[in-house]
């Protein structure tokens, strides 16, 4: 299998979930090899039980529940974003139920969303203007080029198929002087190092890609971007979404166990920083030499 990102050799690395992940011999980017139409899988997989605690999606518990401390967490973006913009047009790429938006709204921006679950979208319509919505994959947009000043990826970039052509498409979106935010995981952090397969991150086959910094950085110069700020972030959660990713993606019985036992204090927040949510701000190069 040869690197998506450089064309270098790669090595089997981890098997989870009946998937390998195969790591590039050069930039060291991680990978699997998806074995299913990826739309389809998209719009079968981002379900309703992906959001509300399905074992085999092992993504959140309640995603509904978790609210307050996904806007915990946001906030932290937000301030981010308004050191460069204080308001304009924004763009949520997976946007899920649509908490971002209504926050970046609440603070000025012109803010839509989109993301490949319908059901996560129909959920947002409940607070959000349907026409500011849209379900659909990043190659599925419609926008006029050129429309917004802000783009924001938050912990959906590991779930592209196609990030290189998906960072062109939103490239095209983003006015010269615009900003694009991505979130993601940090493959060459030291939780990542001693966890291996346990590590939250390694969740295939959902997440298709394993960024750090150098190779993301040279994908996105490839692309015509420049990254302008990196920084980690810690989280807020609460016990019950913990508890779900250690017994989910951290394949351990014992939390699977205290997940049933410890219900009555589910919803204690806790934060937890393990350095291995790296993010970045980047601007357009306005000079690109097309491949």
């Amino acid at each position: 299998m040869k690197c998506y990102l450089c064309g270098a050799s790669t090595r089997a690395f981890i098997d989870k979930n009946g998937y390998t992940v195969f790591r590039c011999d050069a930039c060291r980017l991680g990978q699997i090899y998806l074995d299913k139409n990826y739309d389809d899988f998209v719009k079968s997989h981002y379900s309703k039980d992906y959001y509300m605690g399905g074992i085999e999606e092992s993504a959140y518990s309640d995603y509904k529940d978790e609210k307050k401390y996904i806007r915990l967490n946001f906030r932290k973006f937000l301030r981010k974003i308004l050191a460069y913009k204080k308001s304009g047009k924004l763009l949520d790429v997976g946007c899920a139920m649509g908490y971002f938006v209504e926050m970046a709204t609440e603070a000025g921006f012109d803010a839509y969303g989109v993301d490949a679950s319908a059901y996560a979208i129909a959920e947002a319509k409940n607070h959000i203007p349907e026409s500011k919505l849209q379900a659909a994959t990043i190659s599925d947009l419609d926008f006029p080029e050129k429309s917004f000043d802000v783009i924001t990826m938050f912990d959906v970039f590991e779930h592209l198929n196609d990030p290189k052509n998906d960072l062109k498409k939103l490239r095209s979106l983003l006015k010269d002087d615009g900003i694009l935010v991505i979130a993601t995981g940090d493959a060459n952090s030291l939780a990542a190092t001693l966890l291996r397969r346990r590590w939250t991150f390694y969740i295939p086959p959902e997440h298709i890609f394993y960024f750090d910094r150098n190779n993301l950085s040279s994908l996105l110069e490839e692309v015509g971007f420049v990254p302008k700020l990196w920084f980690r972030i810690g989280k807020w959660l609460s016990l019950k979404y913990v508890l779900h990713l250690a017994r989910t993606t951290g394949e351990s019985k014992v939390a699977n166990l205290l997940y049933k036992v410890l219900s009555p204090i589910a919803s204690l927040p806790l934060y937890l920083y393990l350095g291995d949510n790296m993010a970045t701000v980047a601007t357009k190069k306005l000079h690109v030499n097309s491949k």
